[in-house]
């Protein structure tokens, strides 16, 4: 049998700045490996919209990673300024993408598979040739009605009802396309998109987000992580979140919560613009609380601290609103026993954290409470436990190998 594995995403085949350019950096190197493990023959293909090289979020070493595979940067009409965009840009974004996926050569495939990423876009499939070998799926890491504002897009609230719009219209015509599905990442976001949009059951694939457990980790820090780290590191114990610089992710309560627990923190916001509006307040909330703020260090900061700081830390995921949370994975497979891991009680965070056995749920509403829990089993001897829980949780659901192999052979099967 051969193969064509058209992949479609906004972010991480030459950019990489948000947690679906993560899922996509990983879907490209699984997809590789499983497909060779089962001896298929296969093509790639990456569509990505254009980068300028200075656009928000371009990554040489991304692109350089990915050149040996055929990519495709397709026009947005914004002449590469803008790669996310808005419902505008989306359906330029489309069309193009469509143009050249119709263009291509599929009688040497068996089979072909068109898979594309999140809200940009949503509505591909319905602009490709239908053939029965031709499979799409959409896989979508977030909806407006889970995030509901996007501070990468400019009065993105005003844009509420024609993303909505955009997001259902793909729904409506998986559901009645027989060619056409939907990836999950979670099953939290299958209950969402099958109870807020009206998904059908068997139009829902698992594509659940996970980790590369056998990639060991080469990475190099700069010398600004180290520099930046001589502010912390002789504290006896921090509390820790990082971030993109979102309403949702809810950083002011790790400050309100360290001034609670009385224990140094540290607070790390990526922003998208150096005047976002919100950097003020995070200042504001800072400055009253024992907080310690970093507004756009290295990228991978929050990971040279985990990776140095030998005491103590509560490694705390206080977001409002999540489709999956990538972090508790990550922080799992470090295997660090000086880290306890603790989230906020919400949905998505639930599925991924049996509580007081391999994490600890809070009620972030609550800030008291949450503190008097979190202190109730901030010990060496507990953070152990739930460490050495984690990893078992870790390899039994959140093997993306495993995860992937069961994907590709379910888009084969049908």
């Amino acid at each position: 049998m051969k193969l064509l594995i058209n992949l479609c995403a906004h972010d991480g085949i030459i950019s990489y700045y948000t947690g679906v350019g993560t899922m996509v950096k990983r879907y490209i190197k699984m997809f590789t490996l499983v497909l060779d493990n089962l001896d298929i023959d296969y093509d790639i293909n990456l569509f990505t919209p254009e980068y300028n090289e200075d656009s928000f979020g371009y990554n040489k070493n991304v692109a350089l990673k990915h050149s040996k595979l055929k990519i495709y940067q397709i026009s947005n009409g914004t002449n590469g300024k803008v790669n996310y965009g808005t419902p505008d840009d989306w359906k330029k974004l489309v069309s193009n993408t469509a143009k050249v996926i119709n263009s291509l050569d599929l009688n040497c495939y068996d089979k072909v598979f068109t898979i594309y990423n999140d809200t940009p876009f949503a509505c591909l499939a319905k602009l490709l040739n239908h053939d029965e070998n031709h499979k799409k799926v959409w896989i979508p890491h977030s909806t407006v009605k889970i995030h509901e504002v996007d501070s990468a897009i400019e009065n993105s609230h005003l844009l509420y009802n024609d993303r909505l719009d955009w997001e259902q219209s793909a729904i409506d015509y998986a559901n009645s396309d027989d060619n056409s599905y939907i990836g999950m990442i979670s099953e939290f976001m299958r209950n969402h998109l099958i109870y807020e949009y009206n998904l059908k059951e068997e139009k829902a694939i698992d594509i659940i987000n996970g980790e590369l457990l056998d990639e060991k980790d080469s990475h190099k820090f700069s010398k600004e992580n180290k520099k930046l780290f001589k502010q912390i590191e002789d504290k006896d114990e921090i509390l820790l979140s990082y971030s993109r610089a979102e309403k949702y992710k809810n950083l002011e309560a790790t400050m309100e919560l360290g001034k609670a627990l009385n224990i140094p923190t540290v607070v790390i916001a990526q922003s998208y613009y150096k005047e976002q509006p919100i950097l003020d307040e995070y200042r504001k909330t800072a400055s009253y609380n024992n907080t310690n703020l970093f507004i756009d260090p290295p990228f991978d900061f929050s990971k040279y601290i985990i990776n140095n700081f030998s005491k103590n830390i509560i490694l705390l995921i206080p977001s409002k609103r999540e489709s999956m949370g990538l972090i508790v994975n990550e922080i799992r497979k470090l295997n660090k026993d000086n880290i306890l891991l603790v989230a906020n009680d919400i949905g998505p965070f639930r599925e991924q954290i049996d509580d007081l056995k391999d994490g600890i749920l809070v009620d972030l509403d609550n800030i008291e409470c949450s503190a008097l829990k979190i202190r109730k089993y901030f010990n060496d001897e507990y953070i152990k436990k739930i460490n050495k829980n984690g990893q078992i949780t870790l390899r039994e659901k959140y093997d993306f190998r495993v995860n992937v192999e069961k994907f590709l052979k379910c888009l084969m099967e049908i």
